[in-house]
């Protein structure tokens, strides 16, 4: 990992911990969803109408839950990291919809975060059945998993294809320019009237 991610995970962590239940829940996903459409945008061939589709208020893949979606379905992320990103997002949920006094401690909120499957860092004095703490280390988790990645899907980004060979998808009249011999064509003109 390079010093400049670790130290800006460091401090993203800090203020993790400084967060009530609520703006943990919520500012704990932010990275991941920036890091999820960032890992859209590298692999999006260059030229494409990035902003479009990732970061305008209304774009298709704008949300969370439609950035891991499209980041799954194209390969990006694996179905470990999928379901865990599930999860996190149905916590914050949960928290962005309750109108107060929602904690970690809520049942529901309990039952998710023990769902979590992040490795968890045994023999540390770590409170491990804490939902509170099972959240923010699955965030953390997901977050290193991610931080670099839009750096490694860069390497695979998509490029345009040439799926027929120039000149091949033109209109002809096939009285003046009939088709080679053998190759497939597929004619469109008007029928002639039956007398």
């Amino acid at each position: 990992m390079l010093l400049s991610t670790a130290e800006d995970l460091a401090l993203f962590v800090d203020e993790l911990k400084r967060e009530s239940d609520r703006g943990l829940a919520l500012v704990g996903v932010a990275l991941i969803d920036d890091k999820l459409g960032d890992t859209l945008k590298a692999f999006f061939r260059e030229g494409a109408p990035n902003g479009r589709l990732v970061d305008d208020p209304n774009a298709p893949l704008s949300t969370f839950s439609s950035r891991a979606d499209a980041c799954y379905a194209l390969g990006l992320i694996d179905h470990f990291e999928f379901a865990e990103i599930g999860l996190l997002r149905k916590v914050r949920n949960e928290f962005a919809h309750a109108k107060h006094g929602l904690s970690f401690q809520s049942p529901r909120v309990q039952g998710l975060c023990s769902s979590l499957k992040a490795d968890l860092p045994q023999d540390a004095g770590y409170p491990l059945t804490e939902p509170r703490f099972r959240y923010t280390n699955s965030v953390v988790a997901m977050a290193l998993r991610l931080y670099h990645r839009p750096d490694w899907v860069a390497l695979e980004r998509r490029t345009s294809k040439g799926y027929f060979p120039q000149g091949e998808t033109t209109w002809r009249s096939f009285a003046q320019n009939p088709p080679p011999n053998g190759r497939p064509f597929l004619a469109i003109g008007k029928a002639k009237p039956e007398r």
